[in-house]
C-alpha cells in the first residue's frame, strides 16, 4: 500500500528501482481514461501513483470542459483547455521518460491533496 507520505518534487526516499518499475504505468497516466492503470495496478509504487493522480486531475478537467461546452463562446475556451491539457500531458510524459518527478502546473497541487 502507498505510504501516507506522498511523493514530493525532490523525494530522497524515491529509489531508482521504484522509478524504473513505475515508468510504464506512469506513462499511461497521461492518456485519457488510462490514468486509472497506475492508480489501481501500481498502488505500491509512489512514482506511478503520483503521476496517476496528476493524470486523473487532468482527465477531470477535460471532462468538465466537455460538459461545459457551449456553442461559439466556449468553443475557444474548450480549444484552449485541450491545448493546455495536451501540453501538460506531454510535459508529464517527458518527465516519466527521463525518470524525473515534477508537478504539473496547477494540476500537481490538486493531485497531491487527493487521498487515493
Amino acid at each position: 500500500m502507498v505510504e501516507d507520505k506522498d511523493i514530493r518534487l525532490e523525494d530522497p526516499d524515491l529509489e531508482e528501482k521504484e522509478i524504473d518499475e513505475g515508468k510504464a504505468a506512469a506513462l499511461l497516466a497521461y492518456i485519457p481514461f488510462l490514468c486509472f492503470v497506475p492508480l489501481i495496478k501500481m498502488r505500491d509504487n509512489r512514482y506511478a501513483v503520483a503521476h496517476g493522480k496528476q493524470g486523473l486531475v487532468l482527465l477531470l478537467i477535460e471532462l468538465v470542459a466537455a460538459v461545459l461546452l457551449v456553442p461559439r463562446i466556449s468553443t475557444l475556451i474548450w480549444q484552449l483547455v485541450l491545448v493546455a491539457s495536451l501540453g501538460a500531458a506531454i510535459y508529464g510524459v517527458i518527465n516519466v521518460l527521463q525518470g524525473r518527478w515534477a508537478k504539473l502546473p496547477f494540476i500537481g497541487d490538486f493531485a497531491e491533496r487527493m487521498k487515493i
